[in-house]
């Protein structure tokens, strides 16, 4: 089994994750909704800098999270973690990633916030529905 295009098309299937975010002794976790961008392994999403969460992004760009879907079956449990540096989408890269954004949630047209990008560097995903306490797992070269 290719195990990252296992955990891409489960990423795809969903739209939220919790990003968690630290900066010295300041930690705060937030949910966004999210594009998944196949081709670069990253997440686009929307927040504004002025957020507790932004203002953390912005002095420390290392951040880590989940994305899971929510079962009451522990034998249909499924969730990725991953761990990743997250910036301000900038040039050609904004446009590809508002354009994916926007094809996604068609209403943030008319939202104004800024794009970040997400760029994953490290996945690991449990999925249950292959085998209890499965295990799969991607890490960028």
């Amino acid at each position: 089994m290719d195990e990252l295009a296992h955990c891409l098309g489960y990423l795809a299937d969903q739209h939220v994750l919790t990003l968690c975010t630290q900066h010295g002794d300041q930690f705060w976790a937030a949910n966004c909704f999210y594009a998944l961008d196949r081709e670069d392994i990253s997440f686009w999403l929307m927040t504004e800098p002025s957020t507790l969460h932004g203002r953390l992004m912005v002095a420390s760009p290392q951040v880590v999270g989940t994305v899971s879907a929510q079962t009451e079956s522990v034998s249909q449990l499924q969730g990725v973690q991953f761990q990743g540096v997250i910036t301000l989408a900038e040039g050609k890269a904004h446009q590809r990633g508002l354009e994916a954004y926007q094809r996604r949630f068609p209403i943030a047209k008319q939202k104004s916030a800024p794009l970040w990008r997400l760029q994953i560097d490290r996945l690991k995903m449990t999925d249950n529905q292959l085998g209890f306490g499965t295990k799969l797992h991607w890490q960028r070269s």
